[in-house]
């Protein structure tokens, strides 16, 4: 297979990425946290496809050095993941702060939905208790937009009609108290799996594209750069703990000598 072909496949996933990303922002709604939620979530699942369209340019350039065509892509792309790990690094916390706002709001807008049944239900009681007469039970339920009664309903007593809706107000309230019962519990330690997911997702692809990044002023990476840094300490500590070892030896030679000497 001729190289330049690992090149075009690269440009396939970074327009089959690019796709993805872009349909993930229609609606625009930058401020909705469930859209916020849905862009950051199809940068993580998509996220692989740049990296293996990087790892094919820099393959097609280990297997053709010479390839002016090849190079050019590899250089322009393996700049661009610079931005690209610094990208997946800001998207932790947006991930966060976009998970607890959409959760909360669902939370809420299911309790209003379930004060409001209780409220309406609560009205609807209040008309039932007052009504004189079935025709004014009949009317205030309309007005309310309450269950409809039959003309076999409006023929029975009043107190044995107002049993019978009552009793329907009584199933409605138990399955109101069932499905706020059903509500799973708030607070963040709920979303705590899922966002240690796509959190740790992202510092996975924040490192990937570093691996692969370059700049135009050093050709080493952009974590071959911060690897110094990072581990710089590590050594210390392991040579100011051999040090440590090394006194303590020591004076451990120094005490053998004392008591010989005693």
């Amino acid at each position: 297979m001729p190289i330049r072909n690992l090149s075009r496949l690269a440009l396939v996933l970074f327009a089959l990425f690019a796709a993805i990303v872009i349909g993930s922002l229609v609606p625009f709604r930058p401020f909705d946290p469930a859209w916020q939620n849905r862009l950051t979530g199809s940068f993580v699942n998509a996220g692989t496809l740049p990296l293996f369209a990087l790892a094919l340019l820099q393959l097609g350039t280990y297997l053709d050095p010479d390839d002016p065509v090849v190079n050019r892509r590899w250089q322009r792309f393996s700049r661009i993941a610079s931005a690209a790990a610094l990208g997946f690094l800001l998207l932790v916390p947006l991930q966060i702060s976009a998970g607890l706002r959409l959760q909360s709001s669902i939370d809420g807008i299911q309790a209003s939905r379930l004060d409001a049944a209780e409220r309406k239900l609560s009205a609807l009681r209040g008309a039932v208790q007052q009504a004189s007469s079935t025709d004014t039970l009949a009317e205030g339920l309309r007005k309310l937009n309450g269950p409809s009664l039959s003309p076999a309903d409006l023929a029975l007593p009043l107190p044995l009609l107002k049993a019978q809706v009552i009793s329907v107000f009584d199933q409605s309230q138990a399955q109101i108290n069932r499905e706020r019962n059903a509500l799973p519990r708030t607070g963040p330690l709920r979303l705590l799996p899922e966002l240690l997911r796509t959190s740790l997702a992202s510092l996975i692809l924040a490192l990937g594209y570093a691996i692969f990044s370059t700049s135009a002023d050093s050709d080493l990476s952009l974590f071959e750069q911060l690897q110094p840094r990072l581990w710089g300490l590590m050594p210390m500590r392991s040579g100011r703990n051999r040090r440590s070892q090394a006194q303590s030896d020591e004076e451990y030679l120094r005490q053998l000598r004392g008591e010989d000497e005693g």
